[in-house]
């Protein structure tokens, strides 16, 4: 379920000021060094365009937090101080816990990386990921209407989630006025060197590899949809020059990591976000 971040479609007939609940998801903000010294890149998936929400625009993987995943077994993870992360996200410990395990669990279903090792160390590799056991769990996850446990299939394969591979990015809520809510939490984490991404082919239908900017201008040229809280993250990476400047502004505290809550506003009888900051109303 990717990018369930801050806008949904307003439902037809419902005002503005309408309320509906906030869901807890997670978003995985992939990162690396392109080639030929291509600067700091980003994955992002493109919504398959039958998709209630965000259809057709490019987004992060990630999507709404399964209550399982605030119970995986111990074994399975490593690398997180709970207590802190629970801290960081507004949250208590096993809410963390499952945020963290959500955005991986995402990540794997949509865009085929795991954030992962084997119990002794080892590195998940591309192969790894090719065989069909893994293929066939990712079909699983991405089967609308079924609920699947993954948690099994991680125990017999010994893999390991590496939490602390992940860092808080940003926090953005969906405004109210919108049929669906997410609070949905940004952690960033460089894509492992023995992985290759490839899209779902379920609710997403393409991937790219692209930098911030480029992704802006796309979106600028009408090349791209970019939803409003997308936008606003790419602006922010655009600031660094590689994977090594932004893991460390992350770890070090130096990056947004606020609740950013905009609100819908009128503009000409149409819908437009507005940041909490202040600055010009923007499309959705």
């Amino acid at each position: 379920m990717a990018d369930e971040t801050a806008h949904a479609r307003p439902a037809a007939g419902r005002a503005v000021d309408d309320d509906a609940p906030l869901v807890d998801a997670a978003t995985v903000v992939l990162v690396r060094d392109g080639p030929g010294g291509a600067g700091l890149e980003v994955l992002l998936l493109e919504r398959h365009l039958d998709s209630d929400f965000a259809g057709g625009a490019l987004v992060f993987p990630g999507g709404k937090l399964d209550d399982r995943d605030r119970r995986l077994p111990r074994d399975r993870w490593r690398g997180a101080d709970l207590d802190r992360w629970a801290r960081a996200m507004g949250t208590d410990p096993s809410g963390a816990l499952g945020l963290l395990v959500a955005g991986v669990r995402e990540t794997f279903e949509e865009a085929g990386i795991l954030l992962a090792s084997r119990h002794d160390g080892r590195p998940v590799t591309a192969t790894d990921l090719a065989s069909d056991d893994a293929v066939d769990m990712r079909r699983r996850l991405g089967v609308r209407g079924e609920d699947h446990d993954w948690q099994p299939w991680l125990a017999d394969r010994g893999f390991v989630l590496e939490l602390g591979w992940l860092g808080l990015w940003s926090w953005w809520a969906t405004p109210r006025g919108q049929h669906r809510r997410f609070d949905t939490r940004f952690l960033l984490a460089a894509v492992p060197p023995a992985q290759i991404a490839g899209h779902d082919e379920v609710e997403t239908t393409d991937l790219r590899w692209t930098t911030p900017a480029a992704a802006l201008e796309a979106q600028a040229r009408g090349e791209a949809t970019v939803i409003y809280p997308t936008r606003c993250n790419l602006a922010a990476l655009a600031a660094y020059r590689d994977v090594a400047a932004v893991t460390r502004a992350v770890a070090d505290g130096e990056v947004d990591q606020r609740r950013i809550e905009p609100h819908m506003v009128m503009v000409d009888g149409a819908p437009m976000v507005q940041h909490p900051d202040g600055g010009p109303p923007e499309p959705v």
